[in-house]
């Protein structure tokens, strides 16, 4: 319908309205009736969401109430922010947990097999394999705890994408409209890859010194251990 057409059809419903209304229900129809000419609201289309902020910016500078779905986007991923540089600071202390407990168990590898270290000297290996073997074997633990701790992300993963709309709104303060669709979590492939990759670096550097310590064994006093 034309704008004009509506405004002149509601103008004649309110007024025809107000007459048949005692005068105090009446006054409570007056303000739509000398709202009609003026708009309340007004939405602005932008070529580039890249110009939303500065669009809206010049509304406000021109004394205009302005707001943009931008806006709570940027509070959304500012609290995401946050939440990652939690769960930051937690991985890097469990990272610092995981070190020190592959740097024991390889310290007690050692110790158990002092024996075995002496024999691999005296019958000729080099001192770079031994040390090379320690750093293998901790690798593989390094991969075998990355296995686990990505397989388990992705289970959680799955947990969170499969939680009901009504659930998130509650727990993180925003809502998946179920027709639109979405993930709550996304793991990239890259991630897994550097994930897989970090861990194997603290293990290796965990195992570094133990492996040292190995090369340094006297192979007389390895042999006579028991």
């Amino acid at each position: 319908m034309d704008i004009n057409a509506y405004t002149e059809l509601k103008r004649d419903y309110l007024k025809a309205l107000m007459k048949s209304l005692p005068k105090e229900e009446a006054d409570m129809y007056k303000w739509q009736l000398d709202e009609l000419d003026r708009f309340t609201q007004v939405y602005v289309k932008v070529d580039d969401r890249n110009n939303v902020a500065e669009v809206v910016q010049q509304i406000r500078d021109l004394g205009y109430e302005s707001w943009s779905n931008t806006e709570w986007v940027d509070q959304v991923n500012s609290q995401m922010a946050m939440i990652q540089l939690v769960m930051g600071a937690i991985g890097a202390i469990a990272l610092l947990v995981a070190a020190i407990n592959i740097a024991n168990t390889m310290i007690m590898s050692i110790y158990e097999r002092t024996k075995e270290i002496g024999i691999m000297k005296v019958i000729g290996c080099r001192l770079g394999d031994i040390c090379l073997l320690f750093l293998i074997e901790a690798a593989v633990l390094g991969v075998l705890g990355g296995l686990i701790g990505i397989a388990a992300s992705y289970g959680a993963s799955a947990l969170l994408n499969n939680l009901p709309p009504d659930s998130i709104n509650s727990i993180f303060g925003f809502y998946i409209d179920p027709a639109v669709g979405g993930s709550l979590s996304v793991i990239p492939i890259w991630l897994v890859l550097a994930a897989l990759a970090i861990c194997v670096v603290v293990a290796v550097v965990a195992g570094l010194y133990p492996s040292i310590r190995a090369m340094r064994l006297s192979a007389l006093e390895a042999i006579r251990n028991e």
